[in-house]
């Protein structure tokens, strides 16, 4: 098509030429030789702008020799009757040459303004789109995918993930993705045609920007890491301080209390016997939720949670976690009030109902004797709640900000692991786990979860 267009574009500048000249031959007794000169400097410039700084001089040449042969007396012959038209003929090729440049220079101008237009437009959109990349194969997944559409090449691929290549040639290229001192990987692409300077420019340039965005994804990674190394050594020492302390403490009570069994067993009174042996196993079960809890937080801290969000009902996670505290207490300690159309809600039963259970372990905690803490269920905007509401003492403000931080102390020295776990596993489903004052005192723990499934 090309190709086509270009021959049909000289076809036409010929036809106007030889217009021109049949239109100047017949008018040639009625018109003066300065007019004629005029209307072939105009068919140079328009040789010039169409066709390039050759083409202009060809024109302006051949028009020299059509004047001379059709309009210059004698006729048909390239001699001069009247010298002074020799300085005509002269004035008009330089003034033809001059102008034909003039215009082919400014016409080349305009090329290179729009071809660094259009470098700049490839350049624009290919950097707006590698700064919304987040992985390695979205950037080269990119960066091929606009070569083959915008640069038309015929095959495009990153080296060494390709497993089809092809064989080298003047039309297939090479370039490292290399940023610094690092190459990330090499990426070859071929054309059907060799490239020209412009192209090959264009092309390098291209493969320099997806370096950078490669070196930027990799240096987001690099400091993601680092945070997460920063986070295992904080939680690594945090546990070392809960080995320390509230390990040893179950641990030693336990170690006591057997032996004074073993060593003052004459001794004791049943009574007593009854009350060591519920110290053991009291303390035996405060050590084995401890260590239950750290394996949770761990696996929560590595990201390796995994969930069966089924549609499941949140009024029966309530009733079950009701049902575990009357078992521990044999007491009615908690209040169930759900609204009537509480939909299903997708979510995993078991993980769900062990943070339900910590949030209402810790309300219990606090709640005044005598008192009933309160669990509302509703749904607001799009998102359905659960409400664990407690009437004990309200939190300072700046307690409330670390209370959902792994192994925070409250005043009575607890590990906190209860309320991160809880938090933990509310946000592996994309939910919310938020702190609100219960209106009268009290802490009331809402829990958040959306009411379609989101990708996990």
């Amino acid at each position: 098509m090309i190709a086509f267009g270009s021959a049909r574009r000289h076809f036409l500048l010929i036809s106007l030429f030889i217009a021109v000249t049949l239109g100047a031959w017949i008018l040639r007794e009625t018109l003066t030789l300065a007019n004629f000169m005029t209307v072939y400097i105009l068919v140079v410039l328009i040789f010039a702008i169409n066709s390039g700084t050759a083409a202009a001089l060809v024109a302006a040449f051949i028009g020299f020799l059509c004047i001379n042969f059709f309009l210059v007396r004698p006729y048909y012959t390239f001699l001069v009757a009247d010298p002074r038209e020799i300085v005509d003929l002269a004035v008009f090729l330089i003034i033809a040459i001059i102008a034909g440049r003039l215009a082919a220079r400014e016409r080349e101008q305009t090329k290179v303004a729009r071809q660094r237009a259009y470098e700049q437009e490839i350049l624009y959109r290919l950097t707006r789109s590698f700064n919304q990349l987040t992985t390695s194969d979205e950037v080269y997944k990119a960066l091929t995918l606009m070569l083959q559409t915008d640069f038309a090449a015929r095959q495009a691929y990153i080296l060494p993930y390709a497993t089809d290549t092809i064989s080298p040639d003047q039309t297939v290229h090479y370039l490292l993705l290399q940023a610094g001192e690092k190459i990330y990987a090499t990426l070859c692409v071929a054309f059907d045609d060799k490239l020209i300077s412009q192209q090959e420019r264009l092309i390098h340039a291209c493969a320099s920007q997806a370096a950078m965005a490669l070196y930027r994804i990799d240096l987001t990674e690099r400091a993601s890491k680092s945070q997460q190394f920063e986070e295992a050594d904080r939680l690594k020492t945090a546990i070392l301080h809960a080995v320390s302390h509230d390990l040893r403490t179950p641990i030693t009570i336990i170690k006591t209390s057997a032996n004074n069994l073993r060593h003052l067993r004459e001794r004791l009174s049943p009574t007593d016997w009854g009350e060591l042996t519920t110290t053991i196993e009291t303390e035996a079960d405060q050590l084995d939720k401890l260590v239950g809890n750290l394996l949770d937080m761990s696996r929560l801290q590595a990201g390796a949670l995994q969930l069966n969000d089924d549609l499941n009902s949140l009024e029966e996670v309530a009733g079950d976690a009701a049902a575990r505290v009357w078992q521990l207490t044999k007491q009615e300690r908690i209040k169930i009030v759900f609204a009537n159309d509480m939909p299903l809600v997708p979510f995993d039963y078991g993980l769900l109902l062990q943070a339900l259970s910590n949030l209402i372990d810790n309300a219990l905690r606090y709640e005044p004797p005598g008192s009933l803490i309160e669990i509302h269920g509703g749904v607001q905007g799009d998102e359905a709640q659960i409400r664990v509401v407690n009437h004990g003492e309200a939190i300072l403000e700046s307690e409330r900000e670390h209370i959902m931080e792994p192994f925070y102390r409250g005043k009575e020295g607890h590990v906190g692991l209860g309320l991160p776990i809880a938090k933990g596993i509310v946000e592996a489903h994309h939910g919310r786990l938020d702190v609100e004052d219960t209106p009268g005192g009290g802490v009331t723990f809402v829990i958040g979860l959306p009411l379609e499934k989101e990708k996990l």
